[in-house]
């Protein structure tokens, strides 16, 4: 439903975006939606009162081409989804908002760049692992032998750990920053070479008004073992104690201080080594997948809607109904073959089970580590007690009846239906 004290309050320029709900805000809110992407999706254009094709990349281009379709009226916001449009996005704002909000270019960038915000939280005295950025091959080598093995080969500027592998030796190092160099996944150059953290992942959910950070969620994250990162569920609670949770609170507080993020949204992975927590990436942005769904389960506080009234200077509404578990768990397979599986009808209303399978029955999979197999879908089942969460996941699976068949002598495909391999 419309807010009656905005309707007809302006234009916000949306860069990017595929989901409906993040066009479906900003129009619920009574703002006119101006949608810019390099190509934009057919199937995006009823959700949108316009919609722009330019390069993204040209960001003079961009800016001159929202000039010339609203004329002498300023956007009253320039929002996006998408992690790789920030800077772009907080540019636009200082150029063409009368009074921009939200995040601004140095925090954007200082978050983009995975080595710049190693740089300023280390700076800052604050735990990071010890990192350094490679040029050339050589100098990776160099780095990890400084640093000591086993060593994290990653992209400055990629996400959904794209790029990003753990080496054990300088053959393994030399192979993957080779790799990385050969197919660049970022638009910065360099690659980030850094000390592996062995320990338990959290995914740690924040909204900051006026500099005073509140942590929405903590998820224990499962992942696979190393060389690869792939994200295999999220648990909450987190298993943290209260002391370990007042920690990470103030640590997400000084963090987010220091990278400059004063009135945004952040989704921040972090490891618990042997020395204690060490940041490992912060986004500013919402997370992928169905995290956003979740966080809202035990948060009553939707990241979506958040960082839109954030971006138009809104209050926040209260925040809703909360359940005490949830549980998120990747679709993925362990050998490369076809998928079969039933169709399970989406259940409406709060805290029903979410099922999502990104390729189609009959398309072919492979294995999790694979390089282009990953995640395929996702399960998030929520309940009152640990029992009740095995019991709902089960049905799920139950339901959907998962197989992997002719896997002998059948290659996979070399493409598939995903838009992305990786949940967030």
């Amino acid at each position: 439903m419309t807010d009656p004290t905005n309707s007809g309050a302006g234009s916000v320029v949306v860069l990017g975006g595929r989901s409906e709900r993040e066009f479906a805000v900003v129009r619920d809110l009574g703002y006119r939606v101006v949608l810019v992407d390099e190509q934009v999706p057919w199937h995006c254009m009823p959700w949108v009162d316009t919609h722009l094709d330019v390069a993204l990349d040209d960001w003079d281009a961009v800016a001159d081409a929202i000039r010339a379709e609203l004329g002498d009226e300023a956007p009253v916001a320039v929002l996006t989804h998408t992690e790789p449009r920030l800077p772009l996005m907080a540019r636009l704002g200082r150029l063409l908002v009368e009074a921009p909000r939200g995040l601004d270019e140095t925090a954007a960038t200082n978050c983009r760049d995975k080595w710049r915000t190693r740089t300023v939280l280390s700076e800052a005295g604050l735990p990071v692992p010890r990192f350094a950025l490679a040029g050339t091959v050589e100098e990776a080598i160099a780095a990890a032998e400084d640093i000591g093995y086993p060593a994290v080969v990653k992209p400055r500027d990629g996400a959904g750990a794209f790029g990003v592998r753990c080496c054990q030796d300088e053959r393994e190092l030399r192979a993957a920053v080779g790799a990385l160099f050969a197919a660049p996944t970022g638009s910065l150059t360099g690659a980030l070479i850094e000390e592996y953290v062995d320990g338990p992942e959290y995914a740690v959910q924040t909204l900051t008004q006026d500099s005073k950070t509140g942590v929405l969620s903590v998820f224990r994250q499962r992942m696979t073992p190393p060389p690869v990162f792939v994200e295999l569920g999220y648990e909450h609670p987190s298993g943290l104690s209260a002391d370990e949770r007042d920690e990470l609170d103030g640590l997400m507080r000084d963090v987010l201080a220091a990278l400059g993020v004063h009135d945004w949204i952040s989704h921040t992975q972090i490891r618990r080594g042997p020395d204690g927590f060490r940041v490992i990436e912060v986004n500013a942005r919402r997370p992928g997948g169905r995290l956003v769904e979740m966080t809202t389960a035990v948060s009553g506080v939707d990241m979506t809607e958040a960082v839109t009234r954030q971006a138009l200077g809104l209050p926040q509404p209260e925040a809703k109904a909360t359940v005490p578990y949830a549980r998120y768990a990747s679709i993925v397979f362990d050998a490369a073959g076809t998928l079969l599986y039933d169709e399970v009808d989406a259940e409406t209303g709060p805290f029903r089970p979410i099922v999502e399978v990104e390729v189609e029955p009959g398309e072919t999979v492979r294995p999790k580590e694979h390089p282009n197999g990953g995640v395929y879908g996702r399960i998030v089942v929520y309940g009152e007690t640990p029992e009740e969460l095995d019991r709902a996941e089960q049905e799920v699976r139950k339901a959907l009846s998962l197989q992997v068949v002719f896997g002998d002598g059948l290659g996979p495909a070399e493409t598939d239906s995903r838009e992305f391999k990786s949940c967030c």
